[in-house]
């Protein structure tokens, strides 16, 4: 039997041994060590807000008493003679404050594991904590690289911490995400156990495809080499652990259903599995499913109410809960990373706990509600992409209106769907029975909250042989060899299911939940993948767009070795597939958004830029002109303008708009559709909203002032020849055939090599310096008018300084023909111009008009940068509203 447990105890070599050579000194260490750990050990929850439930325990400790606390430092700070640390535990969402001398806190950092030992005093100031711990003794229990801990007291974008799945737990709010979830399935498990249900494991690998979608993963031993076809890999029996096709569960029901006729109600919280290509904030591959199968019951308003009740009391309990206490605090003052991308503040998540505790809990039609959406888009209240129609279905964008018009914000059943729309095993409704003229409906439902869309879904089920094989022959389910519904039952699939209707049935109904989306809804979390732990989804393909991410990743030794054990994935980083909404970042446009709308933005600035600034524009191109009429010279901007208008009339600052209004449209639709379209195939969107791609800005700029310059040139030759001193052009027609006749096609695009000499630069400088200065100012990436109104001014001067010289140069090329000196009318070239101005006026020549150019420029671009993204934030919000 070996030696006793105690001798082998002592026989072995501790690591406390090992640490201690000395005997004296390891006597007192270990003496040490075993006195701290009788003391006691709370939680930092049970310190900071004990429980009144646990009241009588007595975790508390009384003033003076010594403790000993475990947990992570999550900042410390440090003082001459007195020092500060932030200690958590995961317990909950505020930290402990430790006092401790200068010597205690050497060596301590952000994200270091310890146990500190102290006495336990009030707060002399009391202003965040009424008590404090001041340490009398600090062990670390495990090290920490400092210089490299991703997790550091600042702002984490939502898109990092995804990259992080291991170390964001430790954030105080994804811990508070782990307390809701275990407290949730807490509740729910007594409610079931109050109900009399048994709760059940059904098997996650399963021979069925519950909901006929054929979006199931197939189980194999054997990977599918790229040259052998997968249909035929698959069908081969020796390839099979099962000897037949196996798939990961994507639904519990069918077994629920057996096990609710032995038991009367059964209940399961288990892993699903959907390999659908849905990529929305509402969907993952792998997620926790809430099912229930009830025994007889003969009404579908019976498993209504049992779903009714279930979240009354999840609510309820949650309302009156720590947990939840701490995520109302959590909305109220910012402590989630997710918080500051979301719209659920604290009143919005409290109300929308008590609308599930008050209701109204609105049971509608899905017949009614194709009414209710049809009249909406009359009515002109709404204006749906997808027209509302009985064979279609609804969609998100309905779902959505639903739930905020007919649910007044809270939840709202829907039943009696097409049965066309629905699985084969659903019964049909009661108003398919009595009225055979109605449309075939089947008893189901689907439970609708606001932003989360659909949270629940349910129906009675078909308990009758015959209707089921009937609905199983509609949805071509019955085996080839089988010809009529008469056949034996063996002939078909899903036997053992058959079976339960051979063998005694009895009208039966259920319901399934998805949980994770129920915990996102609970806690104001609008994206699934920040409520599971370690997310999955649809896996990207690499392509050229992300080398560059991946570069960066491979720079961090830490996370290129968790990359090559396969613990990331890219799990920030998904392919964008338009099966339904896709979740996307404000900085780039979603993918499905209409080339059309992106233009119609484009248009939109460039109008807008243009026409506000074009009396300061007029008055620079007069400066700029060299050797002007004696009448046109000026000293200054503000001698320009009283001189232009007092001489020539106000209406003057205003010539050549015409010219400015027809191009600047077309033509900046064309570089804001441009830039987006570079901008987006060199991965300048791939970080997310808070990583800034300078070479991606650049290229992106420069790409797009090359398109839209084409376009625009003509017309700038144009607005200036109408600008000058004397001009005798009457109008924007009149000037192009005037100088079409005059001097050929060729005087519109003289200036063009130098337009882009001038605008490539320029276009590159300003869009490097707008995206730095907004993302400087606008960590989050939400859309502020401010910092892009800012950001832009600041851009265009700092990129229009720059490019004055070149400007002066373009300038002369498109007015050579209104000039008097047969020098300037024969001016060809970007060179030649540039030797003129050297010998006329000197280097001085190139900066003339660089103070009105700036003025110019920086209203110009703030107004254009002002514009595209507030037209932006309107289709985005317009397509999301959807």
């Amino acid at each position: 039997m070996g030696r006793p447990l105690l001798l082998r105890l002592r026989a072995s070599r501790s690591p406390l041994q090992l640490r201690c050579p000395e005997p004296c000194v390891q006597a007192a260490w270990l003496q040490k060590v075993r006195r701290s750990s009788t003391l006691p050990q709370p939680s930092i929850a049970s310190l900071l807000a004990p429980s009144p439930a646990s009241a009588h325990l007595r975790t508390t400790p009384s003033v003076g008493e010594t403790i000993t606390v475990n947990g992570f430092v999550r900042t410390v700070r440090k003082q001459k003679r007195i020092a500060f640390a932030a200690v958590g535990d995961g317990s909950s969402l505020e930290s402990l404050q430790v006092v401790l001398n200068p010597e205690q806190a050497d060596g301590l950092s952000t994200g270091i594991a310890v146990a500190i030992t102290g006495q336990w005093k009030e707060s002399p100031s009391g202003k965040e904590q009424t008590y404090e711990l001041q340490a009398e003794q600090i062990r670390i229990l495990g090290q920490n690289d400092a210089t490299t801990y991703p997790l550091q007291k600042k702002y984490h974008t939502t898109e990092f911490l995804r990259t992080l799945p291991h170390l964001r737990p430790r954030l105080p709010f994804n811990s508070l995400i782990l307390r809701l979830r275990s407290q949730v399935i807490s509740q729910i498990t007594n409610f079931f156990a109050r109900q009399d249900f048994v709760q059940t494991h059904p098997p996650i690998i399963t021979s069925s495809d519950c909901e006929g979608a054929g979006e199931v993963f197939t189980i194999s031993t054997n990977p599918i080499s790229s040259g052998v076809d997968k249909q035929s890999s698959l069908s081969r029996r020796d390839d099979q652990f099962f000897q037949s096709p196996k798939y990961l569960t994507v639904s519990t029901q069918l077994h629920l259903e057996a096990l609710a006729q032995s038991v009367g109600k059964v209940w399961t919280l288990s892993p699903t599995f959907r390999a659908e290509k849905s990529d929305t904030p509402r969907h993952l591959s792998e997620f926790y499913m809430l099912e229930a199968e009830v025994a007889f019951v003969e009404k579908l308003d019976q498993i209504m109410d049992l779903v009714e009740n279930m979240l009354r009391e999840v609510a309820r309990s949650l309302k009156a809960s720590r947990v939840g206490q701490e995520l109302l605090h959590a909305r109220g003052s910012g402590w989630d990373e997710e918080s500051s991308e979301s719209s659920v503040t604290q009143e919005i998540l409290a109300k929308r706990w008590q609308g599930f505790i008050d209701g109204p809990w609105r049971r509608i039609t899905y017949t009614e509600a194709i009414k209710i959406l049809t009249a909406a888009m009359v009515q002109r209240k709404v204006i749906f992409e997808f027209t509302p129609c009985f064979e279609s279905g609804l969609q998100a964008e309905h779902e959505k209106f639903l739930a905020e018009n007919v649910g007044l914000g809270g939840p709202v059943f829907i039943t009696d769907y097409p049965r066309r729309l629905k699985p084969f095993y659903m019964a049909p409704s009661i108003e398919s029975l009595e009225n055979t003229n109605a449309g075939a409906t089947v008893a189901c439902f689907d439970l609708l909250v606001p932003e989360v869309c659909e949270l629940a879904g349910g129906s009675m089920r078909e308990h009758r042989l015959r209707e089921l094989l009937e609905s199983m022959d509609d949805r071509g389910l019955k085996r080839p060899v089988a010809n009529h519904l008469d056949d034996q039952i063996s002939d078909w699939p899903l036997q053992w299911y058959l079976d339960l209707r051979r063998y005694g049935s009895v009208p039966h109904g259920g319901f399934g939940l998805g949980f994770d989306r129920l915990l996102g809804y609970l806690s104001g979390v609008s994206n699934i993948r920040e409520i599971v732990a370690k997310p999955r989804s649809k896996s990207p393909r690499i392509h050229p767009s992300t080398y560059k991410q991946l570069l960066h990743c491979l720079t961090n030794t830490t996370l290129a070795a968790r990359i090559l054990w396969g613990e990331v994935d890219f799990m920030a980083t998904h392919e964008r597939t338009a099966v339904e909404e896709v979740e996307h970042d404000y900085e780039s446009l979603p993918p499905n958004f209409s080339l059309s709308a992106n233009m119609l933005a484009g248009a939109f600035a460039g109008i807008a830029e243009h026409s506000v600034m074009y009396p300061i524009d007029l008055l620079k191109t007069r400066m700029q002109v060299v050797n002007p009429s004696p009448t046109a010279v000026y000293t200054g901007i503000s001698n320009a303008m009283i001189t232009i208008s007092r001489v020539e009339g106000f209406r003057t600052l205003w010539r050549g708009l015409s010219s400015v209004v027809l191009g600047a449209g077309p033509a900046h639709a064309v570089y804001f559709a441009s830039y987006e379209a570079v901008k987006h195939a060199m991965g300048g969107n791939d970080g997310g909203k808070h990583e800034h791609h300078p070479l991606a800005a650049a290229v992106s700029g420069a790409s797009a002032t090359i398109a839209s310059d084409a376009l625009m040139n003509p017309f700038d030759v144009i607005k200036q020849r109408m600008q000058l001193h004397g001009s005798v052009y009457k109008s924007l027609g009149h000037c192009a055939k005037t100088v079409f006749r005059t001097e050929g096609f060729t005087a519109f695009y003289v200036s063009y090599p130098t337009t882009l000499c001038m605008t490539v630069p320029f276009t590159a400088l300003q869009f490097m310096a707008y995206e730095s200065i907004s993302k400087t100012m606008n960590p989050t990436g939400r859309y502020d008018p401010y910092t892009h109104c800012t950001a832009g001014g600041l851009a265009g001067g700092f990129a229009a300084g720059f490019t004055t010289p070149l400007d002066v140069i373009k300038t002369l090329l498109q007015t050579r023909g209104s000039a008097t000196e047969p020098e300037l009318r024969n001016v060809s070239g970007l060179w030649q111009a540039a030797t003129i101005i050297k010998r006329r006026d000197g280097y001085g020549g190139f900066f003339r008009g660089l103070k009105p150019r700036i003025i110019t420029t920086m209203p110009s671009t703030a107004i254009c940068w002002s514009a595209y993204e507030m037209a932006k934030a309107f289709f985005i919000a317009r397509n999301e509203a959807r």
